[in-house]
């Protein structure tokens, strides 16, 4: 045990985790009480992202506890990590998608993207016979989890220019620095799976995800003041 609390890698994952767990009790949260009902169905995808990712990381959390306790890897939640990390990108999709089309006639054809994307995605996996689910997970980061990560960094800045009007500099600058945090994200959770400069990536993961929890927070002022 000595061992494990020794390597950064432990605490990473760990604050990786809770990170985007928290960012999904913020959202729920938010939604369950909010005034104004425009954006909540799009918020709680939002907020299922965040649950579902955060128990990928912290499954991933468990897996190396074993793993360097020489207990060694255990396939079912390999499984189920990429599994939900998956599903969780599928979401993220989402969501960015959901928000940049919300005045668009034609939100119901953009709206399907994610689901036809997922389908044809599903269909690559068995003609191409990829056997290792690391591999299928490793496809849907690059695909999903980088366009969703990219699409909702965007769609936090357009909302944040939607509600400069309002006179609200908190807010505008919460959904910025939200934004900004999703967009690095889609480089360092989309595309990236290397160490940088020495260090793990899962780092540069985790203060992503940190920076949106903490930021998460203006989300709460649009599920009250969006009309």
């Amino acid at each position: 045990m000595n061992q494990i609390l020794t390597e950064s890698l432990f605490y990473i994952d760990l604050l990786y985790g809770i990170s985007f767990l928290l960012m999904s009790f913020v959202i729920f949260e938010g939604t369950r009480k909010a005034s104004s009902i425009m954006f909540v169905p799009t918020f709680y995808i939002l907020g299922g992202f965040g649950l579902v990712h955060g128990i990928t990381e912290l499954i991933d959390w468990v897996s190396f506890i074993l793993k360097t306790s020489g207990a060694g890897e255990f396939k079912v939640l390999i499984i189920l990590s990429q599994s939900c990390l998956i599903t969780s990108f599928v979401l993220l999709l989402q969501f960015g998608i959901n928000i940049l089309t919300y005045k668009s006639e034609k939100k119901g054809i953009y709206r399907s993207l994610p689901a036809l994307l997922f389908i044809a995605y599903i269909a690559y996996i068995f003609i191409s016979e990829t056997s290792h689910v690391r591999t299928a997970g490793l496809i849907a980061r690059r695909g999903f989890g980088f366009s969703g990560a990219l699409l909702s960094g965007l769609a936090f800045f357009s909302l944040a220019k939607s509600m400069k009007a309002r006179g609200n500099p908190r807010l505008t600058n919460g959904l910025v620095v939200t934004g900004i945090g999703f967009v690095c994200y889609a480089v360092f959770g989309g595309l990236v799976v290397e160490p940088i400069l020495g260090l793990p990536i899962q780092l540069f993961r985790a203060v992503c995800a940190f920076t949106i929890a903490v930021y998460s927070f203006a989300i709460l002022e649009i599920l009250k003041v969006s009309k």
